[in-house]
């Protein structure tokens, strides 16, 4: 079968109708999950207090782990539970295995022995960048 060759035609340049909407498309992905990590720093925690520490990193980590009031385990968001974290910081380490940074926040009240088994759980994935979120003590 003859293929039809139109030489008459001018060329009119490439379509850009799927490119703009791949782009669009990037753009409410990135502001989505840019919102959903600012709501997570703002989950209401009462951080405890530091005399001494190094101030705020401002470099993105990978996760922030929320320890509420309660002792419950919040990440990316949502209650979780002791395996269910595990295989999330085993899915992080996977994905990046070099650089995993973790964040957990805690409310001052919140007794260590909730807090453990997250560090626990991160260095049994390999994870060695734990940061843990303060507020500076008022003297």
């Amino acid at each position: 079968m003859k293929v039809p060759v139109d030489t008459q035609r001018e060329f009119t340049g490439a379509n850009m109708t799927p490119m703009i909407d791949v782009v669009f498309l990037l753009i409410i992905f990135f502001l989505v999950s840019s919102h959903l990590a600012r709501q997570e720093n703002r989950l209401p925690v009462e951080l405890p207090t530091a005399a001494t520490h190094q101030p705020l990193d401002m470099t993105p980590v990978d996760l922030t782990i929320t320890v509420d009031v309660d002792g419950r385990w919040l990440a990316a968001g949502r209650s979780v539970q002791s395996a269910q974290l595990q295989g999330m910081l085993d899915e992080l380490v996977r994905e990046n295995p070099r650089d995993v940074a973790i964040r957990i926040r805690t409310d001052g009240s919140v007794n260590y022995s909730v807090v453990e088994p997250i560090l626990g759980h991160c260095a049994q994935s390999g994870i060695v960048d734990v940061r843990l979120a303060v507020k500076t003590s008022t003297q």
